[in-house]
C-alpha cells in the first residue's frame, strides 16, 4: 500500500502533454516505397561518382509535402537498385530479402501495420526494358519478352500490396521517364536512336497505364514531368536549339553530364511533384 500511494503521488506530480500546454506527437503512419533504384534516390554526389542512396530522392521529397496531410509519416524503403519486376515480385536479383522476395517483404510490413500504412508507391518495369536498348539499339525481341513479363507479374504485385495494405491505403503507380532521349545530342544517330527508344517508352508507358488502372491504381505521369513527347523546343547551352524533353532529360538527370541515367535533385522533385497530383484528395 505504501509503494501504491508513492506511485500515485509522482504520478499526480508529474503533468500531462496536454496538461502542460503541449502538443501530444502525431500518430505514426507509413509510407512504403516498393522499386528499384529511383525509390531509393539513387545518383552520384559531391563525394562519389557512383550511384548511392541519398536523401534527395521523390520518396523522401513526398514525405516532406504530405506531412501535413498525414502528421507523422515515416517512409519505409522497400527498393533494390537494379531490380526487374520479375525478380521484385518472385525474388532473385541483385537484393536478398529474408521474407524472399521484394514485395513480400512489403507486404509483410503492410499486415503487420494495419490501418498505419496510408501511402505506397509502386516503381517498377524499368529495369525489364532497360537491357533491351543497350548498346544505342533497340532490340525488339527483348523489347516484347519484358513487356510480357511485365503484363504477368506488375498485376499480381499490385494485387498483393493491395490486399496486405488494405482498401484505404493510396497507391500511386509510376510511369518512367525516357533517359534515352540525351542520345539526341549525338548526332543522326543519336538521334535515330533516340526516336526509336522513345518509342519504346511510349509503348511501356501505355502498358504501365492499363495495368495500373485495371488495378484501380492512380498514376503518376512522371513523362509529363520531363515534358517527354512535347512538340516544342528549348535552348541548351551550346547544343543550341533542341527538342524540350531532350533539354529536359539534361536538367532533370545526370544523363547528359555523367552518363548516368538517374535523375537529379530536381529531377527527383519533378517526379514527387508528379506522385503528389496523382494522389486523391480528400473531399
Amino acid at each position: 500500500m505504501a509503494l501504491a500511494g508513492a506511485l500515485g503521488i509522482a504520478a499526480a506530480g508529474i503533468p500531462s502533454a496536454v496538461a502542460a500546454g503541449l502538443q501530444e506527437p502525431p500518430a505514426r503512419t507509413y509510407y512504403v516505397a516498393v522499386g528499384a533504384s529511383e525509390s531509393l534516390g539513387v545518383q552520384p554526389t559531391a563525394t562519389s561518382r557512383h550511384s548511392v542512396p541519398t536523401d534527395d530522392g521523390y520518396a523522401n521529397a513526398l514525405v516532406a509535402m504530405e506531412r501535413s496531410r498525414w502528421p507523422g509519416l515515416q517512409l519505409v524503403h522497400f527498393g533494390c537498385p537494379g531490380i526487374t519486376a520479375q525478380a521484385a515480385l518472385l525474388g532473385g536479383g541483385p537484393c536478398r530479402f529474408a521474407a524472399g522476395s521484394e514485395i513480400q517483404a512489403a507486404a509483410d510490413f503492410l499486415r503487420r501495420h494495419p490501418g498505419k500504412s496510408v501511402l505506397a508507391t509502386v516503381d517498377l518495369g524499368f529495369n525489364d526494358v532497360w537491357p533491351c536498348l543497350a548498346h544505342r539499339t533497340v532490340d525488339a525481341a527483348c523489347v516484347t519478352a519484358a513487356f510480357a513479363v511485365i503484363s504477368r507479374v506488375l498485376p499480381v504485385t499490385l494485387h498483393d500490396l493491395r490486399a496486405a495494405g488494405g482498401p484505404d491505403m493510396k497507391m500511386v503507380g509510376l510511369l518512367h521517364n525516357d533517359p534515352c532521349l540525351a542520345s539526341y545530342l549525338r548526332g543522326p544517330a543519336g538521334q535515330a536512336f533516340s526516336a526509336a527508344a522513345l518509342a519504346v517508352f511510349d509503348r511501356f508507358n501505355t502498358l504501365l497505364s492499363a495495368i495500373y488502372t485495371r488495378a484501380g491504381v492512380s498514376i503518376a505521369n512522371v513523362p509529363a514531368a520531363f515534358a517527354v513527347g512535347t512538340p516544342t523546343t528549348a535552348a541548351l547551352g551550346t547544343h543550341g536549339t533542341v527538342p524540350l524533353d531532350v533539354a529536359k532529360v539534361c536538367t532533370l538527370t545526370w544523363m547528359c553530364r555523367e552518363r548516368n541515367l538517374h535523375p537529379n535533385a530536381a529531377g527527383y522533385q519533378a517526379i514527387a511533384d508528379a506522385i503528389a497530383a496523382a494522389l486523391p484528395r480528400p473531399s
